[in-house]
């Protein structure tokens, strides 16, 4: 029986677990940093719901995927973000960002 995916065990998500990730380095990538957090649709039962780029970063905290070339590229080579090449470890690089430069309110 195969194992279902868990944001804590890890291993392999699902695909739209994956692509929300996506959309969430796309939204990362053209955000100025200064406005609010993003956000970017998960489907839950079907059901789109906006989360933010934090919460996206979640969703895949321990993905083992390989992350796609392209998004690789942005976030470790035109960003500066240190990534290992997995959803894992994008997901880490973009919440710390994330929470280092968190606007104050």
């Amino acid at each position: 029986m195969p194992k279902h995916y868990s944001i804590r065990n890890g291993g392999h998500a699902p695909g739209h677990v994956r692509d929300t990730f996506l959309k969430a380095v796309e939204a990362f990538v053209y955000w100025n940093g200064t406005d609010p957090e993003p956000r970017v649709e998960f489907e839950v039962n079907y059901e789109p719901q906006p989360i933010s780029l934090s919460k996206a970063c979640g969703l895949v905290w321990n993905c083992t995927d390989i992350l796609p070339g392209g998004e690789e590229q942005l976030l470790s080579v035109e960003l500066g973000m240190n990534t290992s090449g997995t959803y894992a470890s994008a997901a880490r690089a973009m919440h710390r960002w994330l929470t280092e430069n968190r606007i104050q309110s």
